[in-house]
């Protein structure tokens, strides 16, 4: 089979896999949430009556079997259930409002990421070895920062102390909400840029010594040429492959940026959702994170074969 045709029913094929590995997973957790959903839903106080009746709404009562192949075939109708908390908001209605949010959140930060980290990367392979050590050392601080710990630093430092950006909130149109966009952006960074910085840094100090580049210069090429043109191509592979390891690692910190931020994303719609005990919301939001990792996964995979001709015939 061509790998053309291969490659999206892989893909197809991990979506499914993982479909059914969601469901599953979140169908036990609702099974043993305190016995019951539906009690710890209502919680100690409610009667035995209400807590079945809420059990035959939710269909916790039928055989778990039964109940991961209903979720299946909902998810199979693009159905994702209903919220408990308010019975005629869809699920799906919840997820395509917070979705654009997320998605503006993750990808500043992959801008972020991509231009800070392969510049900071280049510049310290091929300056003077002081800045080379300094950008080994604020790679290795930023990344020992968790993201929520340096949101809530840059909202003192850079909201608070010198009022550059709003400390939360959401304007609710382009292109106002870039200026609430890009701290939040740049604290989810910080998982991210530091890792690209690290391996653009050490395969560009690899590829300094290589005999390609010092032909170059015997040839009497500038820097920047040989830098931008020979040397920036061939650190983006590896660039590739960690932005696709780091898809899950970035969706959870959108998660938990967004809440310290305010930022009316999947964060917000999910702590309200873990709040309330609103099980349809927190299974289809841990579906469609799970599937959108996959998807991630899948571009880069196509990125890296374009960007790479060699993996062609291998893949």
């Amino acid at each position: 089979m061509l790998p053309a045709v291969k490659r999206p029913l892989r893909a197809l094929r991990d979506v499914g896999v993982v479909v059914l590995l969601v469901v599953t997973f979140t169908t036990l957790l609702m099974q043993f949430a305190q016995g019951s959903p539906g009690r710890a839903i209502l919680g100690p106080r409610a009667s035995q009556d209400q807590v079945d009746a809420l059990n035959h709404t939710l269909g916790a009562d039928r055989p778990v079997i039964e109940q991961i192949g209903s979720s299946l075939a909902g998810y199979v109708r693009l159905d994702l259930g209903h919220s408990l908390s308010n019975p005629e908001q869809s699920v799906a209605g919840l997820a395509a409002g917070a979705l654009p949010v997320t998605a503006s959140i993750i990808g500043l930060t992959l801008a972020i990421s991509l231009v800070g980290g392969v510049l900071a990367g280049l510049a310290g392979a091929l300056s003077r070895p002081s800045v080379d050590r300094a950008v080994s050392a604020a790679a290795v601080s930023i990344l020992s920062i968790p993201p929520f710990a340096l949101a809530l630093l840059l909202i003192v430092g850079v909201a608070i102390g010198l009022g550059l950006a709003p400390a939360g909130g959401w304007a609710g149109s382009w292109p106002a909400n870039l200026s609430y966009a890009w701290l939040p952006s740049l604290a989810l960074s910080g998982l991210l840029l530091p890792q690209i910085a690290r391996t653009v840094q050490q395969r560009a100090r690899e590829l300094a010594g290589e005999e390609f580049i010092e032909a170059g210069e015997a040839r009497g090429l500038s820097r920047s040429r040989l830098t931008f043109r020979h040397i920036l191509p061939n650190v983006l592979l590896p660039v590739i492959t960690i932005v696709g390891f780091n898809a899950s690692f970035l969706i959870a910190g959108a998660v938990v940026v967004e809440a310290v931020f305010g930022v009316p994303g999947f964060g917000q719609v999910l702590s309200t959702a873990v709040s309330e005990r609103d099980y349809p919301v927190i299974q289809g939001l841990a579906l469609l994170t799970a599937v959108t990792v996959v998807l991630i996964n899948f571009l880069c995979e196509v990125l890296y074969v374009v960007a790479d001709p060699r993996t062609r015939v291998a893949s």
